[in-house]
């Protein structure tokens, strides 16, 4: 069932000839249906936040001595520093999975005399580019290289 929105949410700048049917939220807004996908892309913005205020603490123990930066490093091998990190993973994946999909859609129909790859080869080539360069960093932070 729907649920009335702020009245003035969706008011005109200056009023019409005719008479509007005040705005309503849509059904099973905003955690059902299709909404569900669209709430929790937007909920991954506060994961982003969150990792980037514990990169900013990081870099700044590493700069405040030895002692605090051990003692940086010991609360990142706690089992909560470590959940929090893998829900950024499932997140930072979702949004990954989902910006790939809507790429093969942004494309324009032609390029001058060429015609786009099919949908499939776009997102194949996405996916091995993103595995690639996962793959390459992870062996740098490693140490295998450099």
């Amino acid at each position: 069932m729907a649920r009335n929105a702020h009245p003035h949410a969706m008011a005109p700048s200056k009023p019409g000839r005719t008479r509007t049917a005040p705005p309503q939220l849509p059904d099973r807004f905003p955690f059902g249906g299709r909404y569900l996908a669209y709430t929790l892309f937007d909920l991954t913005g506060i994961l982003y936040l969150l990792l980037g205020f514990l990169v900013l603490c990081t870099v700044w123990s590493l700069g405040s001595g030895e002692a605090v930066w051990n003692g940086a490093l010991e609360r990142h091998r706690n089992i909560l520093y470590i959940g929090f990190h893998a829900i950024a993973l499932v997140g930072l994946i979702f949004v990954g999975i989902r910006f790939f999909g809507f790429f093969p859609k942004a494309q324009p129909p032609r390029v001058g005399p060429v015609k786009p790859p099919p949908k499939g080869v776009i997102l194949v080539g996405l996916y091995a580019l993103w595995i690639g360069v996962t793959v390459c960093l992870s062996i740098v932070l490693a140490g295998g290289v450099f």
